[in-house]
C-alpha cells in the first residue's frame, strides 16, 4: 500500500511474501494469486505492495530470459500487485541464509536481484531496495576474509550505480544487524558498510530485534543513526506487538523514522515467518487472514502517525 509523508515523501507498506517461498516462476505467480490477490482484496485496495523472495534459481531464471522477468511484471500489474523491495536474504530456501559475503555467489545473487528488481519498479518510482544478510554468519572474521568482502561491496555499489546510469532507478542494498554475525549492531553495520556508498548501500533495520533488544537497545541505535546521516534502506519484521513494552517501542520506532530524525525509510514491511509454519497448516485462508489484519493494524498505525493514505 502506499501512503504520504506530509512533505510529500511516498512510503511503501508491504508484506515480505517469503512467509510464502517458491523455488520457480509458475509456483510465485500462483502464490501471488492464492495469497496476495485476496490479502489485496480484503484490505479493499487496488494495489498492495510485496516483498519478493526469490531463490537463486528463479533469479537466475529471470535475468536469462527477459520474456519471463515481462511474464511476471504483467502478472503483478494484473492482480493489483507492486514490488519496490526484494528479499536478499535467503540462500536455495527461504530459511537458508546462504553464502557470505567473501564468496562471488553472494555478489551474483544480489546483483541478480537488483537488475531484477529495477525492471519490476513500477514507472512512478524511483527508489528499490534489496535486504541482505550482515557480511557472515561468525562474529570474528579474519582480516583477509573481511578485505575480500569489501572488495565485494566496492564492487556492487560500482555495478549499482551503473544500473542507475541506464535506468535511472536507484537500487539500496541494506544489510540487516543480527545476533551473531558479523554485523551484530547498527554501529558496526555503519563502521563496515555506511562509508563505502551511503546512496546505494545502507542498513536494513528489524523492527523486531528492535523492540526486543536483544543486541543492541532501539533508542540507542535510533540515535545513531541520526547522528551519522546514515539513511535506513528498509524497516522490516514489522508486526503487532501483544507486549506493552515492546509495542511501546516499535511504536516509538516508526514515529522516528517518519519523523525525519533518523534518514528514510520510505519502505516498511510486515513480515509473519514466525508464524507460517502453523498458519498454512490450517489452509491459505488463514495465512491470508493474519497478513490482511496485520498489515490494516501497520496501516491504521502509520496513519495514526500523520501519514496519508495515497492512490
Amino acid at each position: 500500500m502506499r501512503l504520504r509523508h506530509e512533505d510529500g515523501t511516498l512510503v511503501h507498506l508491504a508484506y515480505n511474501a517469503g512467509v510464502h517461498p517458491a523455488e520457480d516462476l509458475e509456483n510465485l505467480i500462483a502464490h501471488l494469486t492464492r495469497y496476495a490477490v485476496p490479502v489485496r482484496k480484503r484490505l479493499g485496495v487496488e494495489r498492495m505492495g510485496i516483498g519478493l523472495w526469490l531463490s537463486p534459481g528463479v533469479a537466475d531464471h529471470l535475468t536469462a530470459d527477459r520474456i519471463e522477468l515481462v511474464r511476471l511484471r504483467r502478472s503483478l500489474e494484473e492482480r493489483g500487485l507492486e514490488v519496490v523491495s526484494l528479499n536478499g536474504t535467503g540462500g536455495r530456501h527461504q530459511e537458508a541464509p546462504g553464502p557470505d559475503w567473501a564468496k562471488p555467489e553472494r555478489y551474483r545473487y544480489t546483483m541478480a536481484l537488483a537488475k531484477i528488481l529495477a525492471f519490476l519498479l513500477p514507472e512512478d518510482v524511483r527508489f528499490g531496495s534489496i535486504s541482505t544478510i550482515p557480511i557472515g554468519w561468525r562474529r570474528d572474521w579474519p582480516a583477509d576474509l573481511h578485505s575480500i568482502a569489501t572488495r565485494r561491496l566496492e564492487r556492487l555499489a560500482r555495478e549499482l550505480r551503473g544500473i542507475y546510469s541506464v535506468t535511472g532507478k536507484t537500487i539500496r542494498v541494506g544489510f540487516e544487524p543480527w545476533p551473531g554475525c558479523v554485523l551484530e549492531t547498527t554501529e558496526q553495520a555503519l563502521e563496515r558498510v555506511g562509508g563505502i556508498d551511503s546512496e546505494h548501500l545502507g542498513v536494513c533495520l528489524d523492527a523486531c530485534n528492535l523492540a526486543c533488544g536483544d543486541t543492541e537497545e532501539s533508542g540507542t541505535a535510533l540515535r545513531g543513526l541520526a547522528q551519522a546521516g546514515a539513511p535506513v534502506v528498509k524497516l522490516g519484521h514489522v508486526h503487532n506487538h501483544e507486549s506493552p513494552d515492546t509495542g511501546a517501542v516499535l511504536h516509538d520506532t516508526l514515529a522516528a523514522m517518519l519523523s525525519g530524525a533518523v534518514a528514510g525509510t520510505a519502505h516498511i514491511e510486515v513480515e509473519m515467518h514466525h508464524l507460517a509454519a502453523p498458519l498454512k497448516a490450517k489452509g491459505p485462508g488463514a495465512l491470508v487472514s493474519v497478513l490482511a489484519e496485520e498489515l490494516d493494524w501497520a496501516r491504521t498505525n502509520l496513519t495514526g502517525l500523520g501519514l496519508q493514505l495515497a492512490a
